[in-house]
C-alpha cells in the first residue's frame, strides 16, 4: 500500500489550510495541498446569523410609522456592530491567507484558474489531489465559462480525473431546518455535482450536514438524503461522498448509524459513498491510538455502513483524546493518535487502493513530502 494525494484549492482564496495523499498499487507516494483546521461549526454559525436576519426583517415590518426612527437607530448600531465583528474576524483569517497565497501553496482563481491545480500537483510528485470548484464560503459563484473548462480538459489529458475528489463547502447544510438555507444548500450541491459532470470528474465530498439543534437527528439524515436525490435526479454519474464528523455541537456523521440511514433513504446507492476522517472518528469515541479501537473502527465500519461504499480517507492526527468530540487536526505522529496508531491504518488491508488525503497543519511543501515519507514508511514491505 502506498499514498499519494495532493490537495489544491480553486477559488476559495480564504479557505483553512492541509494537505493530502493517496495509496496507490505501485507504492509511491505524493502530496496535496489543503485546509487546516475546518470552521469549526461554520454552518450554524451561518444559520443562526440568517434566521437572526430573518427575525430582524419580519419586527422591522411590524414597526409603526410612529416610532420607526428609534427603533431603525438601534437595529443599525446592531448591524453596524456585527460588520464590525464580521470584519475582524476575516482580518483574523487574513495573515494566514495572504502568507498562503505569496508562498503559492494553494492554487485559486486569481492565479490562473482551476487547471493549475494539474501543475502543482506535478510539483508535489502527487498522483492524485483535491480542490473546491468555488470560493467555499460564499454562496454565490461565477459559473464555468468555456474557456475555463477546456483548459481543465486540456490539462488533464495525462491525469487520471478519478483521483480527483474536491471539498464541498463548510457553509452547506443539507439537513437544513432554515428554509432559505435548505434552499441555498440543496442549489449548491447541484451546481457543484454539475460543475464536476463538466471537469468529467466523478466524486464530490462534503460533511453531511447538522440540526442546529431545531429538528431530530433523524429527521435531519432524511433531508440530507432526500437533498442528494433532488441532485442525483438533475445530474448523470457524480458520487455524492459523505464525510464522517466528529459529535460536535449538532453535526450529522459522528455516529456510522447516520451515515448508514442516510444512505438507505438515497434512491440510488451506486451513486453515495463514505470518506473516513481519522481524526474524526478518533475524536467521536474510536480510540485509533490502540490496536483495538481501531479494529473496533474497522468492524463497526464494515457492518453498520459497508466497505463497498468506502471511497477515501482524509488522514490526520488529533490533538484531542478520543471521544472529546472536537475537529482540531494534528500533523501525523503529533497528535493523540500517534505514530503506532498511523502504522495499523497504514497497514490495513481495507484501505488498498483508496485515496488517502492528508489535511493536517500547514508547515511546508517540504514538510510536506516528509509527512508523505513518513506515512509511506510504515507500510510494511
Amino acid at each position: 500500500m502506498s499514498l499519494d494525494k495532493t490537495h489544491i484549492k480553486e477559488e476559495g482564496h480564504d479557505v483553512k489550510r492541509g494537505r493530502a495523499s493517496r495509496r496507490s498499487r505501485n507504492g509511491k507516494v505524493s502530496e496535496r495541498i489543503n485546509y487546516e483546521e475546518k470552521l469549526k461549526d461554520h454552518e450554524i454559525k451561518t444559520e443562526d446569523e440568517e434566521v437572526k436576519e430573518t427575525n430582524g426583517r419580519k419586527r422591522e415590518k411590524a414597526v409603526t410609522e410612529s416610532g420607526s426612527k428609534e427603533v431603525n437607530r438601534k437595529r443599525t448600531r446592531r448591524k453596524t456592530k456585527s460588520k464590525e465583528e464580521e470584519t475582524k474576524e476575516d482580518i483574523n483569517d487574513e495573515p494566514q491567507i495572504k502568507k498562503k497565497k505569496k508562498n503559492n501553496k494553494i492554487t485559486s482563481v486569481d492565479k490562473g484558474g482551476i487547471w493549475n491545480a494539474f501543475e502543482n500537483a506535478e510539483k508535489c510528485k502527487a498522483k492524485s489531489f483535491a480542490l473546491f470548484l468555488r470560493n467555499q464560503r460564499q454562496w454565490v459563484a461565477k459559473p464555468l465559462d468555456n474557456a475555463t473548462i477546456k483548459k481543465w480538459h486540456e490539462a488533464s489529458q495525462n491525469f487520471p480525473v478519478h483521483l480527483i475528489l474536491p471539498h464541498g463547502s463548510y457553509i452547506m447544510n443539507l439537513g437544513s431546518p432554515v428554509p432559505e438555507i435548505l434552499k441555498k444548500s440543496r442549489d449548491m450541491l447541484l451546481e457543484e455535482l454539475q460543475r464536476c459532470e463538466k471537469l468529467g470528474i466523478p466524486h464530490y465530498n462534503f460533511h453531511p450536514g447538522s440540526t442546529v439543534g431545531k429538528i431530530s437527528r433523524e429527521e435531519c439524515c432524511r433531508c440530507i438524503a432526500e437533498s442528494i436525490n433532488l441532485a442525483h435526479d438533475q445530474t448523470k454519474d457524480v458520487i455524492c461522498v459523505l464525510e464522517n464528523m466528529s459529535c460536535q455541537g449538532f453535526t450529522i456523521g459522528g455516529d456510522l448509524h447516520e451515515l448508514r440511514l442516510i444512505i438507505e433513504h438515497v434512491k440510488d446507492r451506486s451513486r453515495v459513498g463514505v470518506c473516513l476522517d481519522t481524526c474524526h472518528a478518533h475524536a467521536a469515541g474510536y480510540d485509533l491510538s490502540t490496536e483495538d479501537g481501531l479494529n473496533k473502527f474497522l468492524d463497526d465500519f464494515g457492518k453498520i455502513i459497508g466497505w463497498q461504499f468506502l471511497r477515501g480517507i482524509h488522514m490526520n492526527d488529533s490533538k484531542g483524546e478520543s471521544g472529546d468530540h472536537k475537529d482540531r487536526h494534528e500533523n501525523i505522529g503529533r497528535g493523540k493518535i500517534g505514530i503506532a496508531g498511523f502504522q495499523r491504518i497504514m497497514n490495513c488491508e481495507h484501505f488498498n487502493d483508496v485515496p488517502l488525503i492528508l489535511e493536517t497543519p500547514w508547515t511546508s511543501n517540504e514538510g510536506y513530502g516528509k509527512e508523505i515519507s513518513k506515512l509511506e514508511g510504515l507500510i510494511k514491505k
